[in-house]
């Protein structure tokens, strides 16, 4: 028997020592192993039970065990969050990208990790498993909350302790991280600020050789550089655009803005005019031009140009819901296929211009709304251009006496024939006075005009001239 060995029956100075060590291990192992009746085994010193369902023994990249309790979130020590970072650098450097980011963070924090960009397109879903997951966060994100470090937490659709993390460079916000925890407690914020930060530098990253090629492209389409939509569509498709049938064009200009705020207050502009305008149609592109925004919005149908011009004119509201403090006046285009895409731009502008000159700014104004006012901004037009104004004007009139015999026009034209008095109006088309209110009345409803206000009076006495100098 070797001397340095352990012989039974005789005194040994380190056997009580090791006796207790050995005994030790064995009852912390003990304690996590499941005894057949479906419970861990029973701490004779305090008599409790632990379930197995409440601990999850997790393994880490430190090669240490963190087990996690429903009754708290884990701690997240300074070692752990850099080891954590390291991880991360490594899985940026070797083009992991999003998803992988996302992947190591579900990891750790047990939880199902959802990465959407600005447009809220989807990005990266990692740890759902077999858990329903919403496909976004953006009907269940309070867009008045702001995300100050601990996230922002969703509406109860999402599910306990889900919360979505901006993911930011500087004041521009890249797009969202949403966590939904699979033990319901709001996730540890270290590590998920540190996954923001990280795939903000990998968009930021993407976007830098991208972003080029793509605004490139916008500039030739603008530019009215393809006469061929195939070719258009090929150059796009090669840009990694996919191009819409047809656009509305939105531009967007701040008014007052103090210089030392002006970064800020621009991108918090872009982030709600982006709310507002976003298109289930495809992408809204943005182009910053002269101070201000043009916002391409897809419609491939008239109905989308329809809904887009609506939610242009709720933008200054929504600037004032979300507390932007901040003073804007826009305009919107007409209806173009994607290739003639800038005429809608030259209109939007001239509309933005019209709005802020004639009707004092703070406000977003259709193009189709301003009457002749683009004519007159221009400096008249060809014959061609104001018979097309003064049909456009008077075409839905005119359609309606056609199909109900009636007399619209004509009593519009008397009525501003004998300055607006509706009594002479009534006696020289012989009519009762009620009457030619009601034929007013649905000409400001089938022409959608206020024959109380000055501007479309103007309108349709100009369109009524030209019809007349026309025939």
């Amino acid at each position: 028997m070797d001397r340095g060995g352990f012989e039974p029956g005789k005194d040994h100075p380190n056997a009580e020592r090791d006796l207790q060590s050995q005994q030790i291990e064995h009852d912390a192992a003990a304690q996590l192993l499941p005894n057949p009746k479906g419970c861990n085994q029973r701490d004779e010193d305090t008599d409790n039970v632990v379930h197995d369902e409440n601990i999850h023994a997790k393994p880490v990249r430190d090669g240490r065990t963190r087990v996690r309790s429903s009754a708290a979130p884990p701690a997240a020590t300074t070692a752990d969050l850099i080891t954590f970072a390291e991880a991360s650098a490594r899985i940026a450097a070797s083009g992991g990208g999003a998803k992988a980011l996302a992947a190591h963070l579900a990891d750790t924090l047990d939880a199902a990790v959802l990465v959407e960009d600005a447009e809220w397109r989807h990005l990266a879903l990692a740890g759902a498993g077999s858990r329903s997951v919403p496909p976004s966060v953006r009907e269940l994100l309070d867009r008045k909350a702001t995300d100050t470090g601990e996230g922002v937490a969703l509406s109860a659709n999402a599910g306990p302790g889900a919360r979505a993390f901006a993911i930011r460079v500087g004041d521009t916000r890249l797009g969202w991280l949403a966590i939904f925890p699979s033990a319901g407690i709001p996730p540890t914020s270290g590590y998920v600020r540190l996954t923001a930060a990280t795939i903000a530098v990998e968009l930021s990253r993407e976007a830098g050789g991208s972003k080029g090629r793509r605004r490139s492209f916008w500039d030739r389409l603008l530019a009215r550089a393809y006469d061929d939509p195939a070719e258009a569509r090929e150059d796009a498709s090669a840009r990694g655009i996919t191009l819409s049938a047809g656009y509305v064009a939105v531009a967007i200009e701040p008014e007052g803005l103090d210089e030392s705020a002006a970064a800020q207050k621009m991108a918090e502009i872009r982030r709600v005019c982006l709310d507002v305008l976003g298109s289930r149609s495809g992408e809204v592109v943005v182009i910053e031009r002269g101070g201000g925004f043009f916002f391409l919005v897809p419609a491939p149908l008239e109905v989308d140009a329809a809904n887009a011009r609506t939610a242009a004119t709720m933008i200054p509201k929504a600037l004032t819901r979300a507390h932007a403090d901040v003073r804007i006046v826009g305009g919107v285009g007409t209806h173009f296929e994607m290739l003639n895409v800038a005429t809608s731009v030259d209109q939007a502008r001239e509309a933005l211009t019209i709005a802020r000159r004639m009707f004092g700014g703070a406000r977003i104004m259709p193009y189709e709304d301003l009457g002749i006012y683009p004519l007159l901004l221009r400096g008249g037009g060809t014959r061609e251009e104001l018979q097309r104004f003064s049909e456009r004007v008077l075409e839905p009139l005119r359609n309606y006496d056609e199909k109900h015999q009636t007399e619209l026009i004509r009593t519009l034209r008397l009525f501003f024939d004998v300055g607006q008095n509706i009594k002479v109006a009534a006696a020289s088309l012989n009519v009762h006075r009620h009457t030619v209110f009601y034929r007013l009345r649905q000409i400001g409803e089938i022409g959608r005009l206020d024959l109380d206000s000055p501007h479309d009076q103007l309108t349709l006495r100009t369109a009524i001239a030209l019809d007349a100098l026309g025939n």
